[in-house]
């Protein structure tokens, strides 16, 4: 078991904490020393435009803000179809991107948009040992799904955790096939 970028961690069934049940997060960055990742169903209140409005950006997009986690929680981070860039890109593999910078800001409210994307508020940390501890003890508190599929990522509905839970399924079963 890999935990590497564009992994998706999901809540146990049966063994995730009350704050973290029905939680997806897509890896964005894994080192011997972290992980880093994206909570990709936890809504905000926030509304984006408002937020955009705030700081004299024209906002044209999707008005739907989503919590990524509780670190670098002023961080405003983009996860987006690879084809699009900005000045602080990062890969997380050959499908998606994120980005986070003024310049992505600059750029999304002219209209330059990615093909797909969600924006965020903060992130998901653990340190390398933790996270582990958390998978491979004897009531893991995630399930780990090495190869999401794209229509998994960019599902972003409430539905998302039965989604993935149904996908982690049929992964494990065709691997003992």
């Amino acid at each position: 078991m890999q935990i590497r970028e564009g992994s998706l961690l999901i809540a146990h069934p049966a063994h995730a904490r009350a704050h973290r049940a029905n939680s997806v997060v897509l890896i964005t960055e894994s080192n011997n020393y972290s992980t880093l990742g994206l909570t990709l169903n936890a809504l905000s209140s926030y509304d984006l435009g408002d937020l955009m409005a705030q700081h004299d950006i024209d906002w044209l997009g999707a008005d739907r803000l989503y919590v990524g986690g509780n670190y670098n929680s002023t961080a405003l981070v983009m996860l987006h179809s690879d084809e699009w860039y900005s000045s602080n890109t990062m890969n997380i593999d050959e499908r998606f991107s994120i980005s986070s910078d003024a310049l992505m800001m600059e750029k999304l409210s002219m209209g330059n948009t990615p093909d797909w994307y969600q924006m965020f508020i903060g992130c998901e940390a653990w340190d390398a040992d933790d996270l582990e501890h958390q998978l491979r003890c004897a009531k893991p508190k995630w399930l780990l799904l090495s190869k999401p599929s794209q229509a998994l990522i960019e599902l972003a509905d409430e539905h998302l955790w039965q989604s993935a839970v149904e996908e982690y399924s049929q992964d494990v079963f065709s691997n003992y096939i």
